[in-house]
C-alpha cells in the first residue's frame, strides 16, 4: 500500500471571512473540530441516525474525492488512496492507514481519530464504536479509489479506539 506523501495532495484554501466559511478546492468544509463532530455523533445516536451520519459523510467526501481525482487526473488505485488518507488527516479527521484493497473490499486501520478523541474527552470511552463518519469516509475512498459508484462499499469497525483499544480497525466490503 502506498504511504502518505508519495502523492502530494494540492488544495486550494479559501476563507470568505463575510460567512466565516471555509472552501477547500470549492468545497465547503469544516475544519478539525472533534468536539463538533463527537457531538454531532452523539445526536445522530440519540436521534437514532446514525446511518443518516454514515450517509452524509459517504455523499459528501465521496463528492470531494472524486472531483479531485478527475481534476488532477488521478487514475491508479494507489495514488487516489494515498491522497484520500492525507485530505482525512488534512480536514481533522485523524490518520488512515489503508492495510489491504480491492474492488471486494480491505482493512483500514485509523491509528488516530479524531471523532473517538473528542468523545473521550467530553464523555470517556464507550462500550461500541461511534466513529459512523470514519465508515462513512472509506464508504467513499473505497468507491472513489475504485471508480465505483457512492454505496458500493462498507465499511464496519471492528476495533475501536473508543472502545479502550490503540487504533480503530474497519473492515470494509462491497454492498
Amino acid at each position: 500500500m502506498p504511504t502518505a506523501g508519495e502523492n502530494k495532495l494540492t488544495l486550494n484554501h479559501i476563507f470568505d471571512s463575510s460567512s466565516k466559511r471555509h472552501y477547500l478546492n470549492g468545497h465547503l468544509v469544516v475544519l478539525h473540530c472533534h468536539h463538533f463532530a463527537s457531538l454531532s455523533t452523539q445526536l445522530a445516536m440519540d436521534a437514532g441516525e446514525t446511518g443518516e451520519l454514515v450517509d452524509s459523510s459517504e455523499e459528501t467526501f465521496y463528492e470531494i474525492l472524486v472531483d479531485y481525482f478527475k481534476a488532477n487526473n488521478i487514475s491508479t488505485k494507489e495514488a487516489r488512496i494515498d491522497l484520500a488518507c492525507q485530505y482525512f488527516a488534512m480536514v481533522g479527521l485523524g490518520t488512515i492507514n489503508v492495510k489491504s484493497s480491492t474492488e471486494a473490499g480491505g482493512e483500514v486501520e485509523l491509528p488516530t481519530s479524531h471523532v473517538d478523541s473528542g468523545w473521550i474527552k467530553k464523555w470517556g470511552k464507550y462500550e461500541e464504536p461511534v466513529n459512523f463518519i470514519g465508515a462513512g469516509y472509506l464508504n467513499a475512498l473505497f468507491s472513489a479509489a475504485f471508480d465505483k459508484p457512492v454505496h458500493t462499499f462498507k465499511a464496519s469497525e471492528k476495533q475501536s479506539i473508543v472502545m479502550g483499544a490503540e487504533t480503530s480497525i474497519f473492515n470494509v466490503a462491497s454492498r
